[in-house]
């Protein structure tokens, strides 16, 4: 009997993704002052349940609504989030992993996502990246099984993609690869003339069919942002420059995986034959891959970067670091299946030694940077005292609950997370952006417009001429947490009195 059949591979694997999920949701949500930037977007988002927003289509907005619905807004349950996300990638990519795999491997594969920072460091904050992670993965799964004769997995498929879909757009990327598996290879092109491809398709497009209306009615406004977010000065170097930063972005993010894989390749000796025969011990030897799965994990697992890669060659478009988030959930299967490590007892136990020192570090140099931070960061950010002040400083001079305020997404993010009468947010003081504001009703209760004095310097003069005649500017400054020596933050505010409501 040799180590594949002896050795506990899914048990081991369980235990991980228990201790990946504690360690990665308590430690930021007790150390953490603040939520993060994008969490915080997703806050004020999450207030107002609509088929889309400015940037991103409805999900993010939606989930993190559900999770503060949930936790009374103490910011655990968002915390929490991002690491479901995380864990059911790794889970995916295990049952993926032992359809192509032995079991060992495949939980070699999955630990080796631990050595990316995108599944530790960059998934704190919940966002849309955080969920393309999740069901990039799910998917990447859900379609192997489909492709294998499965025909409920074709239906999952269709309903993870539009989720994809309605989280960011970018899932368009997995998509067209998975398109492309199809109609490229005969034996793959059955699947068009079957019930169960349309049912997925029918699913898909009953999910994301809400969402195409919105942005018909909102003059597309998240389709604008994406091209936006993408533009950069024109520059025939651009088409040269950001493919091979992007790449180079991503192969960091890989290359910490290399030292695992070393360990298991060459650190200690594997025994020969014949050595194992007489020992008795037996290792886990190669596994004949089959090459239709081989082309899969290509189409899945490559041709989504290299495909962003071509666009951007293309078009010069500036890609995002981040945006490779869900490109790399593959990857340690597909470095597996290439080196098929000859597995020992021995290297087990220093490569799961090793994984677990891995985690330590990454835990303590959080923990650290949390702690002794040398820049600002949103971790350390003020916003409850911000919060806490603006609502005293309303509620010291009107009967009423502080219904609205206005102005950054940050800072008015923080206020309406933190304070105690959540108003809701006119989010960079534009009606396209916050379109659940009636500015009627708003005029009527009145609000609060703050902005940071390093973003503006005063109120927008247009803002001022349609709600107040004589703004009264105020500047409260506030003591970053764990940052004696930064300078503090400058905090804008004006008022806009209610109509009808005396003062106190």
């Amino acid at each position: 009997m040799n180590i594949t059949t002896r050795f506990p591979a899914g048990r081991i694997l369980y235990f991980f993704l228990a201790l990946h999920l504690l360690l990665w949701t308590i430690i930021p949500a007790c150390l953490r002052c603040n939520l993060p930037l994008d969490a915080m977007e997703g806050v004020i988002w999450g207030q107002h349940l609509q088929w889309g927003y400015d940037k991103n289509p409805w999900l993010n907005g939606w989930l993190t609504g559900f999770a503060t619905f949930i936790d009374g807004r103490s910011g655990w349950m968002i915390y929490l989030f991002s690491q479901i996300c995380v864990i059911s990638c790794m889970w995916a990519m295990w049952q993926l992993g032992k359809k192509i795999l032995s079991p060992i491997h495949a939980l070699i594969a999955v630990l080796l996502l631990e050595c990316m920072q995108y599944f530790n460091f960059h998934a704190i904050d919940f966002n849309d990246n955080t969920l393309e992670l999740s069901l990039w993965g799910l998917a990447s799964y859900t379609f192997y099984l489909a492709v294998h004769g499965n025909s409920i997995a074709w239906m999952l498929t269709g309903l993870l993609l539009a989720l994809g879909m309605m989280a960011k757009y970018y899932t368009l990327a997995l998509i067209v690869s998975m398109f492309l598996f199809l109609i490229i290879y005969p034996q793959n092109r059955q699947y068009f003339f079957r019930t169960p491809f349309y049912y997925g398709l029918i699913i898909f497009v009953l999910v994301c069919s809400p969402h195409v209306a919105w942005l018909y009615q909102n003059n597309f406004i998240t389709v604008h942002y994406v091209l936006e977010r993408g533009s950069s000065l024109p520059s025939w170097k651009n088409h040269f420059v950001y493919p091979v930063k992007f790449l180079w972005q991503q192969l960091q993010v890989v290359l910490p995986v290399m030292i695992p894989c070393v360990i298991l390749s060459t650190l200690t000796p594997a025994p020969s034959p014949l050595a194992e025969k007489r020992s008795g011990r037996g290792e886990a030897l190669r596994r004949n891959i089959h090459s239709s799965d081989l082309t899969y994990l290509f189409f899945v697992g490559c041709l989504p970067l290299l495909l962003t890669l071509f666009l951007c060659f293309i078009t010069g478009i500036k890609l995002r670091a981040g945006w490779g988030m869900p490109l790399l959930s593959t990857w340690g299967i597909i470095l597996i299946a290439i080196i098929q490590p000859r597995i020992t007892k021995q290297r087990m136990t220093i490569f799961l030694s090793f994984i677990c020192l891995l985690i330590t570090a990454e835990i303590s140099a959080y923990i650290y940077k949390i702690i002794y931070p040398t820049t600002t960061s949103t971790a350390n950010f003020p916003g409850k005292e911000i919060a806490a002040r603006m609502t005293n400083e309303w509620h010291k001079k009107y009967h009423t609950k502080l219904a609205y305020v206005g102005g950054s997404r940050w800072v008015g993010g923080n206020i309406s997370f933190y304070s105690d009468d959540h108003p809701a947010v006119f989010v960079e003081l534009d009606q396209h952006r916050a379109p659940w504001i009636d500015q009627k009703d708003m005029q009527e209760k009145g609000a609060i417009f703050v902005w940071q004095m390093s973003q503006w310097k005063d109120l927008p003069q247009k803002i001022a001429q349609d709600f107040l005649s004589h703004p009264d500017l105020q500047v409260i400054t506030f003591e970053w947490h764990r940052h004696a020596d930064e300078m503090p933050v400058k905090i804008g505010m004006v008022i806009v009195p209610p109509k009808h409501s005396p003062k106190v």
